[in-house]
């Protein structure tokens, strides 16, 4: 991951509640896994179409 070419992306308060809870981690971390599920989920472009769909987006 390149330092220099990176994105804020703003979750909910209580999203980031619930993980920092779940998994007992610092925003760092937070961030890294935060990055770690994007780039998951978006290797199932199927998943993706689908959600896109049900969010009306």
């Amino acid at each position: 991951m390149d330092a220099h070419n990176r994105k804020v992306i703003e979750v909910s308060a209580d999203l980031h509640q619930q993980v920092r809870k779940l998994a007992l981690l610092n925003d760092l971390k937070i961030y890294v896994l935060a990055n770690a599920l994007v780039e998951d989920a978006l290797n199932d472009k199927e998943r993706i179409a689908a959600l896109i769909k049900r969010l009306k987006l």
